[in-house]
C-alpha cells in the first residue's frame, strides 16, 4: 500500500458536497451542503468544544459541532430567494430540521465519503 493512500486529513478538510434528501419522500433535492469529515481539523476542534459543553452541562453541542464542519451550501431557498450560508442560519436550520442534521451527521462520520478514487 502506498503511504499517501493512508493520508486522509486533507480530503476531510477540503470537504464533500452532500445532496440533502427530502424529509417528505426521501427523494434527492436540489439542496447541497458541503461538510468536512471526522478527520478534519475543524471536526477535532469542535469535538473538544463539545466535550467542554458536556462537562459544563451546557446544551447545543451537537448542533454547534455540525455547524462548525459546514463549509457552504447551495440550492436552499426561502420563498423563492436564495438563502446564503451563515453559521447562524445553519444552526437554526439544523435545530428546526433534525432530518437534515441527521443526514449531514451521517455523511460527516462516513470516512468513505472523503476518499478520492
Amino acid at each position: 500500500m502506498d503511504l499517501k493512500q493512508l493520508y486522509t486529513a486533507d480530503a476531510h478538510n477540503e470537504g464533500v458536497e452532500i445532496c440533502i434528501k427530502s424529509p417528505l419522500d426521501g427523494k434527492e433535492t436540489d439542496f447541497y451542503v458541503t461538510v468536512m469529515g471526522v478527520d478534519s481539523k475543524a471536526y477535532r476542534e469542535a469535538v473538544r468544544a463539545y466535550h467542554r459543553k458536556l462537562l459544563n452541562k451546557e446544551e447545543g453541542g451537537e448542533i454547534d459541532l455540525l455547524v462548525s464542519v459546514t463549509k457552504s451550501w447551495r440550492g436552499l431557498q426561502d420563498q423563492g430567494k436564495d438563502v446564503k450560508f451563515s453559521p447562524k442560519v445553519a444552526a437554526k436550520l439544523y435545530n428546526q430540521s433534525p432530518n437534515v442534521a441527521s443526514q449531514l451527521d451521517a455523511a460527516v462520520a462516513d470516512r468513505k465519503n472523503f476518499i478520492k478514487g
